[in-house]
């Protein structure tokens, strides 16, 4: 076995952010040179030259030490390549808080494969197969290789924007120590962390045995300790548009002239502000008679502490719209909002190796990761949904003689109650993998290689700070009694139980205008735990040689089987199952298990050599057939080839057909509900525009349609009605297939050393996207359709009169998708100084990027809009001799939109600046065994852009997905040594 030297090292740097890998050279017992195939990503195939029809992009180890990233994503997702993903700066909002995950072009992490040593890795989400690449052990990556077009003839399923491959040390020997550190300039967002690495040989070096343990915790951070987060920002109409608007208007201009006018003037139609819900409140908000109030802890009434202006904003759109400005007594909308997960994590692995004298090989590599996280949210809020009624137990005298003057019987209230805490979960993840592999030589000098995996991920997710629902309703539905006492009304009138036959004798009444008591927080509280497992096994064999000696070069083939089983189980919570939790949501078991059957089969053919404006012409073939237990047949496959003309050019194509099988939430979700104000394509407000034949459909369907006292068609029907939506997998369910071009050129002039420069164009076209009608898509096809005998209304349940109850929106192969881009890469090293330079520079052109959010629905473009802007890029310098390493690494985001409508006229600012982050790194050998490395991320401390949507990274704050276009942190250090010995 072979130390890990820097004589290696120091080929991996050179390689660090190339697009094609390198050829790595060894010395045999006997002292002599001798040069190794090696296998790149994209290829099973073993070469000596390297070059792919794809473009690969290597990330050395020592930029993976010099970056002080502790989780590989840190790294890869500053790569142009990469799409917002999910991260500890990205995950609060999905239930996904501690997992990283990477989405190559824009294509969802779905579509991304992620590989371990070129093999699969078991998946962290359940009823997916998305690799948490946070698992991976940073400590132990020897490379990261990211080939970007499609591969699933190569890799199977899910390979369909590309692959990140990751490979990792497996013949270590000696020991390394690695202790890390990092804050941001704010004091907060702590980071430190550990990593122990021991090898050795055994067995007169036959045998290998590395172990590696790492730890690494890193703190939150919260949006309301950084300015630019702490509130959001909205569009108002602009006062200069509004007055010049009124002024033509009685100048005797008429409403079209004056639309013209102003679509052209200098004044944008709207302004960017700040506002504050008047709803967002720690105290009880009330709205009577055009003037906003709250009370005191007493209960005591008194008008709301607006903001400087001390105006109120839109109080005709109801309580949640009504607005005031910064300076008052409102909280900002990210309050409570987190900017960044905690993450704690532990990792063991081992990895045994052993070559017999055979020649045969043998590896097994056993990994166990424990991380705990949390996400946390605003405590839980009432805007008006749930109304007081006037005979409430707790409205006093001078607040029931207003509502008395004013006419209500309901009193709609508005509230946070922070006494509740912040609403959110707790995550407890583990996962375990086993891999066994033998590899060996036919007697023909056929490599052949046969492994067995076995992983499985589970997670606890326990709810905290819930409510019972039906308990809350009947907390707040306070009466007096026959003595005067405040009590619950569904204690002493069983008609007025929220949930019939539920004993409510113990509810403690609630009086909103007061704070929350013990007694009361202890009845209604609800912690809840729901548990996922994801369960993966593979067995594969491939085998690889040579099967004669071509005119050009020997035809390499490569060909093999693979079986493959995905399993997953989500068990709800009771509270889940049974639907008395928050908002009644119900959750449904998920259970589900699917396996696949491959066959594959490579070939590289030499086609010419050495001739005449051919170098070099070789063609890659590619193919695989898969049969899905669930899904049936699919085959995938790839034709590429390189053409050197001269020494200086390479060209490069390649044509692919890839697949994603859909996973198993998509094929076995239960029937989910949940609340939800369901839109009724009948109604009178509706009805009065339709077509002809949209209001007979709706006669059809026992819609009560009639002409008013004016002649005007319309029907008793309200637009919104509460319902039900339903969601549910499919069983049915076909692959999505992609169509993938990828051309480019490689430049290395002869007449300058060590530089190359490449241009690769790629297209990838999407189709069958698997994904869910939205509810007005539904809602509104089936009516406008000729008859009403289609897929649309079969998914709707109505009562007799026509009234929608229930909306089913089941996973269906929908929508359409089409991208495109250039990458522009250009790495150059020279000596200088004592040392070496060097300049790397990673560029993206986002062309095109369509979207069908709806199959009845045209393409749209979205390149401009957020995450997704039309050039994204990197440039990276460096400095290094035999001690020291410097590195500056710049990186730029262009300007993005919210909306394609959007324009300096419409509203101002249109769009995000064009941002450059810049990163310092410098390392130092201070002898053979130790090194130190210092660093600072964003070290301008450049502010995420102050416009809508953008206000905390690129999209609203729910979503989940903030912060992957925009550092939200502010600046952050890091310091890190490393011990060898």
């Amino acid at each position: 076995m072979q130390k890990i030297n820097k004589i290696t090292l120091s080929l991996l740097g050179i390689c660090s952010f190339l697009s094609t890998s390198c050829v790595q050279a060894n010395t045999d017992k006997n002292g002599e040179e001798k040069v190794e195939r090696i296998s790149v990503t994209g290829s099973r195939l073993l070469s000596i030259e390297a070059t792919s029809p794809s473009p690969v992009t290597v990330i050395g180890e020592d930029i993976i030490t010099a970056s002080g990233a502790t989780d590989i994503a840190e790294l890869l997702n500053k790569l142009p390549s990469m799409a917002p993903g999910l991260s500890s700066g990205t995950s609060n909002y999905n239930g996904s808080a501690g997992v990283s995950t990477q989405d190559l072009r824009g294509q969802g992490a779905k579509r991304t494969l992620t590989l371990v040593n070129g093999r699969r890795h078991v998946g962290s989400i359940p009823g997916e197969s998305t690799v948490d690449i946070s698992s991976i052990p940073t400590g132990l990556i020897k490379r990261i290789e990211v080939l970007t077009g499609g591969a699933s003839s190569v890799y199977g399923a899910d390979a369909v924007a590309g692959v990140i491959n990751i490979i990792t040390k497996t013949d270590y020997v000696g020991s390394k120590l690695d202790l890390s550190a990092g804050i941001s300039s704010r004091s907060d967002g702590e980071k430190h962390g550990f990593n122990f690495l021991h090898g050795l040989n055994f067995n007169d070096n036959k045998g290998n045995a590395t172990f590696y343990f790492s730890y690494n915790k890193e703190a939150e951070i919260d949006a309301k300790d950084r300015p630019y987060t702490n509130a959001n920002w909205q569009y108002l109409p602009n006062p200069e548009h509004v007055d010049l608007k009124l002024r033509l208007l009685a100048e005797g201009k008429t409403s079209e002239e004056v639309t013209e006018i102003t679509k052209h003037d200098d004044i944008p139609n709207n302004i960017m502000a700040r506002r504050y819900s008047i709803s967002a409140s720690p105290t009880t908000v009330v709205f009577i008679g055009g003037v906003a109030y709250t009370f005191n802890n007493d209960g005591s009434m008194r008008p709301v502490k607006l903001g400087n202006s001390g105006e109120l904003y839109r109080p005709e759109n109801g309580l949640t719209g009504i607005q005031t400005d910064e300076g008052g007594e409102q909280l900002g909308a990210y309050e409570f909002q987190r900017l960044r997960v905690p993450v704690e994590k532990a990792l063991f692995n081992n990895t045994i190796n052993y070559e017999f004298d055979s020649g045969h090989h043998f590896s097994l590599d056993t990994k166990y990761v424990k991380t705990e996280s949390e996400s946390r949210m605003f405590p839980h809020s009432l805007y008006g949904s749930v109304p007081l009624t006037r005979d409430n137990a707790f409205i006093r005298s001078d607040l029931g003689a207003l509502m008395d003057q004013n006419e209500m019987y309901y009193l709609p209230i508005a509230r946070h109650f922070s006494e509740m805490g912040q609403q959110g979960s707790d995550y407890s993840r583990d996962l375990f993998q086993i891999v066994a592999a033998v590899q060996g030589e036919f007697s023909n000098n056929w490599l052949w290689e046969f492994y067995a995996q076995y992983g499985k991920a589970n997670a606890d997710n326990t709810t905290i700070n819930s409510y019972y629902e039906d308990r809350w309703l009947a907390s707040l539905d306070s009466v007096r009694d026959e003595n005067g006492n405040a009590v619950c009304r569904a204690s002493i009138d069983s008609t007025a139980a929220p949930i019939p036959g539920n004993d409510y004798s113990n509810c403690v009444p609630h009086d909103v205008f007061t704070p929350m008591t013990d007694d009361l927080l202890n009845y209604i509280d609800l912690e809840h735990t729901s548990s996922q497992s994801q369960t993966q096994k593979v067995l594969h064999f491939n085998t690889s040689g040579d099967l004669f000696e071509g005119w050009a070069g020997p035809i390499a083939v490569s060909l093999g089987a693979e079986y493959r089983k995905e399993s997953s189980e989500t068990e709800p919570s009771e509270a889940l199952r049974e639907g008395y939790g928050a908002g009644y949501a119900v959750s449904r078991p998920v259970v589900g298990e699917y396996d696949v059957k491959d066959v594959f089969v490579e070939a590289n053919i030499p086609l010419l050599k050495d001739v005449f404006m051919a170098s070099k012409l070789d063609m890659s073939l590619s193919a695989r057939s898969a049969h899905y237990s669930e899904a049936g047949q699919n085959t995938s496959w790839n034709v590429g080839a390189t053409w050197q003309p001269i020494d200086d050019l390479t060209i490069r194509v390649s044509r692919s057909r890839s697949a994603r099988a859909p996973n198993i939430s998509e094929q076995f979700t239960s029937d989910g509900e949940g609340f939800a104000w369901l839109y009724q394509p009948c109604s009178q407000n509706r009805i009065q525009t339709a077509e002809p034949h949209v209001v007979e459909n709706c006669k059809k369907l026992g819609v009560n349609v009639f002409k008013n006292e004016d002649g005007i068609t319309t029907s008793d029907i309200r637009w919104y009605q509460p319902g039900i939506l339903l969601t549910s997998g499919n069983k049915e369910l076909d692959v999505e297939t992609a169509n993938t071009l990828t051309a480019g050129l490689v430049i290395t002039p002869q007449s300058i050393e060590n530089l190359e420069v490449t241009f690769d164009y790629w297209d990838i076209r999407l189709s069958g996207l698997i994904s869910s009608f939205n509810v007005s898509t539904v809602v509104d096809a089936c009516v406008e359709q000729s008859s009403l005998d289609n897929q649309f209304c079969a998914l709707l349940t109505r009562q007799p009169d026509g009234i929608i109850t229930h909306v089913n929106l089941k996973t269906l192969n929908l929508n359409e998708r089409r991208t495109s881009g250039l990458d522009i890469i250009a790495n150059y090293k020279f000596d200088a100084l004592g040392g070496t330079f060097g300049i790397n520079s990673i560029v993206q052109k986002l062309i095109r990027r369509d979207i069908q959010t709806d199959p009845t629905l045209e393409l749209e473009p979205t390149v401009g809009l957020f995450a997704h802007p039309r050039w994204k890029g990197t440039i990276n310098l460096s400095y290094e001799n035999d001690d020291f390493r410097i590195g500056a690494s710049t990186r730029y985001v262009g300007n993005q939109r919210s909306k394609d409508t959007y324009t300096a006229s419409i509203v101002t600012p249109h769009e995000t600046p064009t941002m450059m982050y810049t990163d310092l790194t410098a390392s130092y050998n201070i002898n053979e065994q130790l090194r130190i490395n210092i660093g600072a991320n964003n070290v301008f401390d450049k502010e995420t852009p102050q416009m809508p949507e953008a206000d905390i990274g690129g999209a609203s704050y729910y979503t989940g997905t903030s912060g992957g276009l925009f550092d939200t942190f502010g600046r952050t250090y890091f310091a890190s040594i490393n011990w060898e010995f």
